[in-house]
């Protein structure tokens, strides 16, 4: 990232940690697996607003693949000075280029492999980009489970967007509780024995799996604080500010 975007990216990344301190309880879990050096930041999809509460978790910028928030213009020229990257369909033929690109100059990117919001608990399918990214790079994956109450969900059908006729929603998390857990380090073995497509598929599985246990570890979480509160838990649990 150059001097620049990383100023800008700072500037953002500190305005969204104020807004989070003031309106939101952001709980962390497995902050400590976090290792140093590039990564590919994996998370299921519960709100179009996750990049903004999970990014200020990381301590370096990070590059995130981004479909259709890039459709409105003004935000696209802004993502790109922040040097996001740009998963619309024109673009998705770059994608895993660019995000190799940022790996190997030794930089982190963030993604959502299911590509579109799903209900609370359910993972959707996860296309293959993130297995094709780490067959060139080796990057460590580093899956993250997010956990929102349901009820703090908002919908704002009014900045819907719509792609290649696709509707994708807008639900937002503004206030109250929001939970990441932040798993283990994801190394796949990758076999050369069996066809890309095929071992593709197998990685996915497996990244789809360690996404569904840190799921589970947080589902008196989606219920109310008082709840929270009663659960018995040690677990290292951090409120993130």
């Amino acid at each position: 990232m150059t001097q620049l975007g990383r100023l800008a990216y700072h500037t953002f990344v500190t305005a969204l940690r104020g807004y989070r301190r003031l309106f939101l309880d952001i709980t962390v879990r497995g902050r400590e697996h976090i290792p140093p050096g590039p990564k590919i930041y994996v998370t299921n999809h519960i709100t179009s607003t996750d990049p903004y509460w999970v990014l200020p978790v990381f301590t370096e910028p990070v590059h995130v693949i981004i479909g259709p928030g890039y459709q409105p213009r003004p935000l696209a020229r802004i993502l790109d000075y922040l040097e996001q990257i740009n998963a619309m369909p024109e673009h998705r033929k770059t994608v895993v280029q660019e995000a190799v690109r940022y790996l190997e100059r030794g930089e982190s990117i963030y993604t959502a492999p299911e590509g579109d919001i799903q209900p609370l608990f359910q993972l959707g399918r996860f296309y293959p980009g993130v297995a094709r990214i780490y067959r060139r790079c080796r990057s460590p994956i580093i899956p993250i489970a997010l956990v929102a109450p349901q009820e703090n969900m908002k919908a704002f059908p009014r900045f819907d967007m719509f792609v290649d006729g696709r509707r994708y929603r807008a639900l937002f998390v503004l206030r109250g509780p929001y939970h990441i857990n932040v798993g283990q380090p994801f190394r796949p073995e990758v076999r050369s024995e069996i066809p890309e497509t095929q071992d593709n598929e197998r990685i996915m599985n497996e990244l789809k799996e360690r996404m569904r246990v840190l799921m589970d570890e947080m589902r008196d979480e989606s219920v109310s604080p008082a709840r929270q509160e009663s659960g018995p838990d040690d677990r290292p649990r951090f409120h993130d500010v």
